[in-house]
């Protein structure tokens, strides 16, 4: 059966910093969400393989966007369980899907394995993925800029744009991100050197296979008819500055 359009399961794990990026993808759904989507967030707890595999099966989604550590070959949601590897005879529940992937690595070997397997489109990094965590997750723009840029690609998606079209406003909003450390407001931020760097390889990295014409969304009106419950156990850490690359980490390898 193909995938269904207008159909959309995102998995946003908390644990092991994975909630500087899994905040903002949360608020980056509520706010692009159409009527007729149905929408499943997996957050915290339920970011769980088991959980993930009966969403994937139940609701057969058109895209797949999934926060998450990672390797080459593996990609891992809460608490660094593995949910596929390149080799995985699972990949096949990815056939028909446009999947996004903000799990470093992945864009090596486990990225032209979906592909392989199916996948009509995929979108990964082919190093680290590096990140800000000089503030508490969620909480100021140096720590939500890397991934404002990174998931425009999905918010494009519940847009209604194609995979193509999102693809450009994702490497657009990479641009408007590094030019607001660079010259724009952020360019007086005590850390904007690092931001700025920080911005460039993540663009950099970020690779795009599979097809530029699909078009997940067909849902323009503006308020939401369905979005499946959700549970969202953030938890706040002021974590300040680490002593790893001083004031910014990458999703490490799993």
């Amino acid at each position: 059966m193909p995938a269904l359009y207008d159909t959309f399961v995102i998995v946003e794990p908390m644990q092991h910093y994975l909630e500087y990026g899994s905040l903002v993808l949360h608020e980056i759904i509520q706010a692009n969400k159409r009527a007729g989507q149905t929408i499943l967030e997996l957050i915290g707890d339920t970011a769980n393989p088991e959980r993930i595999k009966t969403a994937i099966q139940t609701l057969n989604p058109i895209v797949f966007c999934g926060v998450g550590h990672g390797n080459v070959d593996i990609y891992t949601v809460e608490c660094t369980e593995t949910l596929i590897t390149a080799s995985s005879s699972e990949l096949t529940l990815f056939k028909d899907k446009v999947v996004h992937l903000n799990s470093c690595l992945t864009a090596q070997q486990l990225g032209p394995a979906l592909i392989d397997a199916g996948a009509v489109a995929y979108v990964g990094s082919k190093q680290e993925f590096w990140f800000y965590i000089g503030d508490a997750a969620g909480t100021t723009r140096a720590v939500r800029s890397p991934f404002l840029a990174e998931y425009q690609f999905t918010a494009s998606l519940l847009q209604g744009k194609t995979t193509g079209e999102a693809r450009q406003a994702q490497l657009q909003r990479y641009e408007e991100e590094i030019n607001y450390w660079l010259q724009g407001d952020g360019k007086n931020h005590p850390d904007a050197s690092e931001l700025l760097r920080i911005l460039q390889i993540n663009e950099d990295i970020s690779t795009f296979l599979g097809e530029s014409d699909i078009r997940p969304s067909q849902k323009l009106a503006v308020a939401p008819t369905l979005v499946l419950p959700l549970t969202f156990g953030a938890s706040f850490l002021i974590l300040g500055f680490l002593a790893y690359k001083s004031v910014a980490v990458p999703y490490p390898k799993s």
